[in-house]
């Protein structure tokens, strides 16, 4: 809380004297703001701002109630900040007005204009804002040619649907401002991110669209409390795969398993694949092989070469196919020349490991598709079909 200085007024009493009224003239906030704002402190900035018979102090009261944090203080609605003592209503509106102001600046300054280089780029401009509404709100970010931010426009607040979503009026701001590309942001206020079946119908819906009026959708992301989910990383409701992707905007590789009804349902990150053994890392054999970038298998492709005891007999071994996989991998690659997916085919000699111990040789049709990893690096995934 503010410290109260108490000065002799008359012998035997005391009296509060504002704390800028002890400084003098020069070094008093607006002063201090007038001469060279960027010099000055937050406090001071903020008591310039809110005037009053003690600027200072409420300032100061205005900051301990957000502990300090500036990011509280623009999320914070405007009734709250209203309620610290010495703030009102007036005053909550002038705080309001200078957040919004200093973000239009940002976006409308053309050097200094935030660029979306990732998901993670575009949930940090709202994430901290959004996670925090009690109800729904859509919003759409607005990108020139270059992925650079032009504006920020909120759609809808309340229940997000695809019957109440229309999408020509989600197009309207990005016309008028002739946006290259748009990227939807809502939020779920029950703080879990996962979106649901109307998220990927709007989506899908707004994809489309957007083609039509040679708009790129660039991704929509679903807000919940100190997480993001990217429906584009996760092929909800995009076409494309994760390497046809608009160039400036990197995602992080995932590996999709089950499909139902054309959406995919599960999606891992790569470190989280390999962690969960989704992925298996082969980049040590891969790289005697030619291959200059970490590389993977699939689950389902390790559990296919790895051989039974009666394989193992007949002098199969896992490492011996493992290394057909990736060499004929390479080789494909050469022939792919600068294609991210190049398909191939690998013979296996395989054995029934119970009677009558039957032998034969199957032929194992694999996609090697490189894409960006986790922090957008180069990496190489060789699986079945169905796996990516």
């Amino acid at each position: 809380m503010c410290q109260m200085l108490l000065l002799p007024d008359k012998p035997g009493n005391t009296k509060y004297t504002p704390k800028h009224k002890l400084l003098p003239l020069r070094e008093r906030p607006v002063e201090r703001v007038s001469a060279r704002a960027d010099a000055c402190t937050i406090i001071e900035l903020l008591a310039a701002l809110l005037g009053g018979p003690q600027p200072i102090e409420t300032a100061d009261a205005l900051l301990a109630h957000f502990n300090g944090r500036l990011s509280d203080l623009r999320r914070a609605p405007a009734h709250e900040i209203a309620d610290i003592p010495g703030i009102g209503q007036q005053n909550a509106a002038r705080i309001r007005a200078a957040v919004e102001l200093g973000l239009r600046l940002m976006l409308n300054t053309e050097e200094d204009r935030p660029t979306i280089h990732s998901p993670a780029d575009a949930a940090g401009m709202l994430q901290h804002e959004m996670s925090a509404l009690e109800q729904e709100h859509l919003r759409v970010i607005l990108l020139d040619t270059r992925n650079r931010v032009i504006d920020i426009v909120e759609i809808y607040h309340g229940s997000l649907n695809s019957a109440q979503v229309r999408v020509a009026e989600l197009f309207k701001p990005a016309i008028q401002r002739m946006s290259a590309a748009i990227i939807l942001v809502h939020n779920h206020p029950s703080g879990d991110p996962t979106p649901s079946p109307d998220d990927v119908a709007v989506t899908r819906a707004v994809v489309q669209a957007g083609k039509l009026l040679d708009i790129d959708t660039l991704d929509h992301l679903v807000i919940g409390r100190g997480r993001f989910v990217s429906l584009k990383e996760r092929g909800l409701g995009f076409d494309g795969r994760v390497s046809e992707m608009r160039p400036g905007y990197r995602l992080r590789l995932a590996r999709y398993s089950i499909q139902e009804d054309d959406d995919l349902i599960y999606a891992y990150t790569r470190s989280q694949a390999l962690e969960d053994g989704v992925l298996v890392d082969v980049s040590q054999m891969a790289s005697e092989a030619g291959f200059r970038y970490p590389t993977a298998i699939t689950a389902d492709l390790h559990a296919r070469i790895t051989p039974n005891e009666r394989e193992k007999a007949l002098g199969q071994s896992y490492e011996g196919r493992l290394w057909d996989v990736v060499f004929l991998a390479s080789f494909a690659t050469r022939q792919a020349g600068t294609h991210d997916r190049c398909s191939f085919e690998v013979n296996l000699f395989e054995a029934d490991e119970a009677p009558p111990d039957h032998t034969h040789r199957s032929t194992l049709s694999l996609w090697m598709v490189v894409g960006p990893g986790d922090q957008g690096e180069p990496v190489i995934t060789i699986g079945f079909p169905e796996d990516f």
